[in-house]
């Protein structure tokens, strides 16, 4: 695999599988075990003289510089380009792709903005996505700000500062309390007091002691080594660096976090399910359709935009939106809960998870030494009370009045050298400066505050920031929170009695001793430690003030009791004091540690007499004060969150670097473990002397809780052993390695378990990285965790964890049901193109308007999901099972589609099918009849039974009364109902000529361009260019095919209920060719009208008179879909006029074909003789077909064709008469009324008049000598101002057209109303309506904005048009309204029936509820 193709993983993998794993075993060395001089010599220094100038140049090359090397960065385009090419993405790629081209080869509009949306969809939400994921911090920049700016390093014997990253092995480097430890150094030399705060590295709270020793052969444990990366708070050191960069403990771990390759998220996984399924739906179905297109003959363009429509329909378009937007909202609502969501997906992932890995100090805790207990003498003895803290639930049961407690007190404050911080005592401003109040004096900071977490739950926090040691901190709060009914303010305490002289804490003595000057008493030895340390040195107890002889019995009891807090996982320190008299130590008196003489102080410290050199002062023993027992408390909101994660059946893992006995009290005290540990029970069988058999005997493998020490663990660990742990309910893993951490991860993992890792140190960024999500505490935490991490706690509070948890469940729910909304309109959306394909009926939703719904009027309700409230039982079920509780289920696919969708197929087909007939279109016509070369673009021919023909006002033709037998003339183009009457079928004439000659234009200066000032339009035969234009390759209706489907008693068919419709314009009537018809046909359009007309070109064609032999092609079958032939007319039928042409037959061949002719000429209405036309063949056949004219007749017939086009002056207007005599009208010398002119040929008529129709005339020259001699009939170039305009009926396609708009807009609106009602269903899984209720009033504005939405796209242009949606009638929508009704009853009934046969039990340990799944449930629950 190259580099690049490693780059494309989401996460870097380093390394190969044995690297991986040796990196996961504990760390190994050896330099803290070698003697010191076999190392120098090994390094090659001097602890002197430390590198010279030689050495470092070789360590150099061998070394390089101490850094911690990062891994290859990917480019940020490539970074981008990711987002831009996901699975779903390429799926809308190639949908866009398919779109462009359909458009290339159609110019089809819809595919054109189809594709630009889909390409908008894709880039913004790539754009999203990606801003989102590049907040993401670099996990090794993090690492590098742990490294010093500079450090002291002794090279060729001088001292100097240089910065750190210079430092090889072999340097002999100076660390002074505060800074950090450049590299892993052995201690040569160090002050007694040296402590390392090791946190970052190993999660350990308090600051571990160093020396110059080797204590454990562990390198983690031992006291001579400091780590690159941890902190020195106190003491100094003299030592050698022993490991630098990538190879020191910290390189190690930084190798090992980015090693480690992250999981696929549980969302991405099921986003990538569900893709897999839509696109194997949507592909397949559109393959299917594209092969069964061309088995029946569809032609390969429109077959091409099928398969898109298909396709588009299938994919939720709006559903890579919804998904980011419904996360992102999520985040914005969990950031509000203190959580900071860096990974969106993450936050599904936290809802998935079955397994909670938690660190202990400062998640579970808060990260905070306090006093949880106290132990002082009342009259009885002494006694353990309670102190505020959570530990103890809040409670104190001490009494601050006694004198015994009182002076525990004292001695803590005392024998303390922790402080607060000044400036945080007082108000400041941001330039840090104290801010003062009206009367200019500084405004305080109360001690304690109330502090609001994620979760809602308040805790105390103290507002005063402590500085020193934590224990001490502690102590120091406990004292001040006492101060007004203890001993008072803690520095006012320091302040009246001074400390005269000190013992500093050591690890020898492990006590610490301040002597005090007390205000008002005598001077006071005061000593702090080790428990055990201070019983052996006090002889006297301190019993309600009393200072008494301390009994065996009383320092047994004392003994007890501190046990009994150890075992509880409290630090324990013993407190203790000796008033002194002035006689023996009067103010003068020098104290001191030894002399010459003594080794030991000269003052009471309980010293054991038989101990050579001790002064006999020293002997005299101390009064014991009592105990103070310390704590990091568990935050107050853990014990009910871990509760929670019980009842949810996630399963809490404790996983820190503390003490197991530590471990397990914290567990035990917030609900990880809540029975008998395996080592509890070994210990009571040990301590009653229990064995195997005995009654009472406890068997250690039935545990259901275990605490499992880090030593006991590795990578190399068989797996049967990682199960048999694994399996325990209750598991706390304590003094654990980072790479144990990232063991027990990847076990869990193993077990099938979506594990969420929480950590705040360094030593946690492997595991949380290798999580499935990965969270990081934003105060406590350092840079690197909350690097690797997916989350961040701002407060790190583990409560937040669980919120995040019900939020992430809350999420999935919220997607399954947005995203069964989503595809239940799939149905409805993929059933008009199979209907459109299979039965051949008029197309009844476009790909367009499947966009307007998947991403209009869908979108709003379905991101309005992420505002859905949680049901009643999210936190109750167990975790979802990654395997079988899938985004995207079997029953989802059968709910959203097999009954919600194909109700909502069933009503917007209703409403299709009942617009379509409210307009004259009933349902029985429309099989076959709806390809898109035919309907709304060719006339319909129909059979009528009984009926009417009308004119546009609805007047009856008084001539012809039986639409049966009769084609309707052109004064009564309309057909009515009447009493009776209706449709019987329906056809389309038959396309049997095509035009392929090429030639000159027969009028010399004519244009081709059909928008050109200069184009004829008048007369042209198709092997022509202009007619070339039009026709070349095309199938086209000769006028021969109408008249014999006329004769076989189809005529053609504009239903007067268009009429009444409100997209008709009676000017379909008259229409002027010049002008492209356009929808409604009241929105200008400049396109070239050969668009429109290419199916039915302004004009006539005649096979007859082009091609007088008849001569036919080979012959081809022109049963095109939708347009079935008529009957066979009857054999004496003659379909070319007289004379008859011999081989009639062959236009109508007994075989059922039809023979496809390449010669016709065209006729537009005007006759070319009197043009110079050179072809002989005469037009008046087919301007009159039933009067046979003599070319030098001035008197033309009067049977006007009513399928031809007519004339009219400056604009197309009412056709008056097919009575030429009757049309001509004009103003006479002086008069303004209207005369007749009564014959052509009056020369009182000097011109036409305006919007005055008349059909074709024979052009004489008689007739042009009376007419201008400018006007349109002497030649085809005209500067009239009143040009002549060519006119057409188009009623009868452009009202099927209009109505098809009208039908296509209802079943819209008819998917948008029944998806309301959807929508509602899918409020909920489980629960009814009415228990959820109405309360999202995100998504209530989802259903107004989707009416809105339907409302504004229909009826306001120029969406509408854009669209392709009509203004439908109010009552278009009522059809749909009933099944919408029906869709909320039956879910409403199947949920009901589904509660009522799915019985829930509880356990009654955690209270997790268990349902055992009826029937319905089985197979209808999604």
């Amino acid at each position: 695999m190259t580099d690049y193709h490693m780059r494309q993983k989401k996460k870097e993998v380093v390394g190969d599988e044995e690297d991986a794993n040796a990196l996961k075993r504990n760390v190994e060395m050896t330099e803290h075990k070698e003697n010191i001089e076999e190392l120098l010599g090994r390094l090659k220094t001097n602890v002197d003289t430390g590198l010279t100038a030689e050495q470092v140049k070789v360590s150099f090359e061998q070394y390089g510089e101490n850094v911690i090397t990062p891994p290859p960065s990917t480019p940020e385009w490539l970074k981008f380009l990711r987002e831009l090419t996901g699975f779903f993405s390429l799926l809308l790629w190639a949908g866009a792709i398919l779109c462009f081209v359909g458009y290339a080869i159609e110019q089809a509009a819809d595919n054109l903005y189809l594709g630009i949306v889909l390409v908008t969809v894709v880039m913004v939400t790539g754009i999203f996505s990606y801003l989102q994921n590049s907040k993401s911090e670099n996990l090794m920049a993090s690492f590098a700000g742990m490294l010093p700016p500079k450090v002291k390093v002794v090279r060729d014997g001088a001292v100097d500062e240089m910065v750190a990253i210079k430092l090889l092995p072999g340097d002999i480097v100076f660390i002074e309390g505060g800074d950090l430890v450049p590299a892993d150094v052995r201690i040569l030399t160090c002050s007694d007091n040296l402590v390392v705060d090791n946190s970052a590295l190993t999660g350990e709270s308090e600051p571990q002691k160093r020396s110059v020793k080797p204590t454990n052969d562990d390198p983690l444990e031992t006291q001579n080594l400091c780590f690159f990366g941890t902190q020195v708070p106190e003491g100094s050191l003299k030592g050698v660096v022993v490991l630098t960069g990538d190879n020191t403990v910290m390189g190690r771990i930084a190798k090992l976090a980015m090693s480690t390759s992250s999981e696929q998220t549980p969302i991405n996984k099921e986003l990538h399910h569900f893709i897999i399924i839509i696109s194997a739906i949507a592909i397949s179905l559109g393959l299917i359709f594209l092969i069964l297109g061309f088995v029946i003959g569809t032609p390969i363009v429109e077959n091409l935009v099928f398969m898109i429509g298909i396709i588009v329909a299938n994919v939720p378009e709006g559903l890579l939106a919804t998904v980011t937007v419904c996360l992102t909202l999520t985040a914005k609502r969990m950031f509000n809960k203190k959580v900071l969501v860096k990974n969106l997906e993450g936050v599904e992932t936290l809802g998935s998870t079955s397994c909670i890995c938690s660190d202990k100090t400062g998640t579970l805790t808060q990260n905070i030494m306090t006093v949880a207990k106290v132990v002082y003498g009342e009259a009885s003895g002494s006694i353990t009370h309670d102190a505020p803290s959570s530990f103890t639930g809040g409670r104190k049961t001490y009494d601050v009045s006694d004198e015994s407690f009182r002076r525990l007190l004292r001695c803590s404050v005392l024998c303390n050298v922790a402080t607060f911080n000044e400036s945080s005592k007082w108000l400041l401003d941001d330039d840090e400066e104290k801010i003062t109040d009206a009367d200019g004096s500084f405004i305080p900071v109360p001690f304690e505050g109330q502090v609001v977490q994620g979760d809602g739950s308040t805790i105390t926090s103290v507002n005063w920031k402590p500085v020193g040691n934590a224990s001490e901190c502690a102590m120091l709060k406990l004292v001040q929170t006492e101060a007004s009914g203890g001993i008072g303010d803690a520095e006012e305490a320091r302040k009246f009695n001074p400390s005269i002289f000190v013992i500093p804490f050591n690890s020898k003595n492990k006590y610490q001793v301040h002597v005090h000057d007390i205000k008002d008493g005598p001077t006071t030895v005061l000593m702090k430690g080790a428990p055990e340390r201070i019983l052996d040195r006090c002889s006297h107890i301190l019993l309600s003030g009393r200072v008494v002889v301390m009994t065996e019995a009383e320092k047994q009891s004392i003994v007890e009791q501190q046990e009994e807090l150890s075992r509880n996982g409290l630090r324990c320190l013993g407190f203790a004091e000796r008033e002194l008299t002035t006689r023996e130590y009067p103010k003068s008196y020098k104290f001191n540690t030894g002399d010459e003489k003594y080794d030991t102080a000269n003052f009471p410290l309980g010293e054991d007499k038989k101990t050579e050199g001790v002064h006999p002062n020293a002997t005299v023993g101390l009064v014991f004060l009592g105990l103070m027992a310390l704590i990091d408390p568990p935050r107050p909101a853990v014990p009910p969150a871990v509760a929670k994660c019980k009842t949810a059946g996630v399963k809490v893992i404790m996983v820190t670097g503390d003490h197991p006995v530590t471990a397990q009290a914290i567990a035990e005290r917030v609900g990880i473990l809540w029975s008998k540990t395996r080592g509890d029970m070994e210990r009571d069988n040990e301590r009653f002397g229990r064995s195997p058999g005995d009654t009472d005997w406890e068997d250690p493998d039935s545990a259901r809780a275990i605490v499992v020490p880090g030593s006991t663990i590795s990578v190399d660990m068989p797996e049967e052993r990682w199960d048999f742990i694994l399996d325990h309910p209750q598991i706390v893993f304590a003094r654990t390695s980072p790479q144990q951490k990232l063991v027990i991860v990847e076990n869990n993992q193993r077990l099938g378990h979506i594990v969420a890792v929480t950590g705040d140190g360094v030593n946690d960024s492997p595991a949380i990285k290798k999580a499935d999500i990965g969270i990081a505490m934003g105060i406590s935490g350092s840079e690197v965790s909350k690097s690797a991490a997916d989350m961040i706690l701002v407060d790190d509070n583990f409560a937040s964890i669980v919120n995040g948890v019900e939020e992430g469940r809350l999420i999935f729910d919220n997607l399954k049901k947005s995203i069964a909304y989503t595809i239940q309109s799939n149905i409805p959306e993929i059933t008009p193109f199979l209907g459109f394909i299979i039965f051949a009926i008029p197309l009844p939703l476009t790909t367009i308007l499947i966009l307007a719904i998947d991403l209009g009027t869908d979108m709003i309700p379905a991101i309005s999901f992420a505002y859905e409230t949680a049901e009643a039982d999210i936190m109750t079920r167990p975790p979802r099972n990654s395997k079988t509780d899938r985004l995207v289920t079997r029953k989802m696919i059968n709910f959203s589609y097999l009954q919600i969708g194909l109700i909502q197929a069933f009503a917007g087909f209703f409403t299709y099918m009942v617009v379509l007939n409210s307009y004259g279109f009933p349902p029985w016509i429309l099989l076959n009849r709806g390809s898109a070369e035919f309907w709304g673009v060719q006339p319909l021919f129909c059979k009528f039974k009984g009926g009417i023909y009308v004119n546009q006002w609805g007047e009856i033709d008084p001539i012809l009364t039986d639409p049966s037998t009769s084609a309707p003339r052109a004064q009564y183009p309309l057909w009515a109902e009447s009493t009776g009457g209706y449709v019987d079928t329906c056809v389309y004439p038959l396309k049997n000529f095509i035009g392929t000659k090429t030639g000159g234009n027969v009028f010399s200066g004519c244009s081709n361009d059909v928008n050109s000032a200069t184009w004829c339009g008048r007369a042209n035969i198709y092997n022509q260019p202009n007619g070339a234009a039009f026709a070349d390759g095309h199938h086209q209706t000769p006028y021969e095919a109408i008249r014999a489907t006329e004769a076989a008693g189809y005529y053609r068919y504009i239903p007067f209920k268009s009429k009444t419709s409100p997209f008709w314009e009676d000017a379909f009537l008259y229409w002027d060719t010049t002008q492209s018809f356009f929808q409604t046909g009241n929105l200008p359009f400049d396109g070239n009208l050969r668009i429109f007309f290419s199916g039915a070109i302004p004009g006539l064609y005649s096979v007859c008179d082009g091609d007088t032999l008849l001569t036919p092609t080979a012959a081809e079958n022109a049963n095109f879909r939708g347009a079935e032939k008529p009957d066979r007319p009857p054999a004496s039928t003659s379909i070319c006029p007289t004379p008859p042409q011999p081989n009639n037959g062959l236009l109508w061949p007994a075989n059922g074909d039809t023979a496809f002719s390449q010669d016709a000429l065209y006729c537009n209405g005007l006759q070319f003789d009197a043009m110079n036309f050179a072809d002989t063949q005469s037009c008046e056949s087919v301007n009159y077909p039933d009067t046979a004219v003599p070319l030098a007749d001035t008197t033309p017939g009067s049977a006007f064709n009513p399928h031809q086009t007519f004339y009219c002056y400056e604009s197309c207007g009412r056709f008056v008469s097919a009575n030429i005599g009757d049309l001509f009208y004009c103003p006479k010398a002086g008069q303004s009324e209207m005369y007749s002119c009564g014959n052509f040929v009056d020369v009182t008529c000097s011109f036409p008049c305006a919007r005055v129709c008349y059909p074709p005339v024979s052009m004489s020259p008689a007739a042009t000598a009376v007419l201008p001699s400018n006007g349109p009939f002497n030649g085809p170039l005209t500067t009239d101002p009143t040009p002549l305009r060519q006119c057409m009926n188009i009623g009868a396609f452009a009202g099927a057209g209009q109505a098809l708009k009208q039908s296509q807009g209802a079943f819209w609106g008819a998917i948008v109303i029944v998806q309301i009602a959807g929508l509602l269903c899918m409020k909920t899984r489980w629960l009814s309506l009415r228990s959820q209720g109405m309360k999202n009033s995100f998504m209530n504005f989802g259903i107004f904005f989707e009416i809105l939405l339907v409302s504004w796209l229909a009826y306001f242009p120029p969406l509408n048009y854009a669209l392709g949606t009509a203004n439908i009638r109010l009552t278009m929508w009522f059809p749909a309204i009933p099944f919408a009704i029906f869709i909320f009853v039956y879910d409403e009934t199947r949920k009901a029936l589904m509660r009522s046969t799915s019985p829930v039990t509880v356990d009654k340990f955690t209270g997790q509820t268990t349902r055992k799944a009826g029937w319905i449930e089985r197979f209808t629950y999604y």
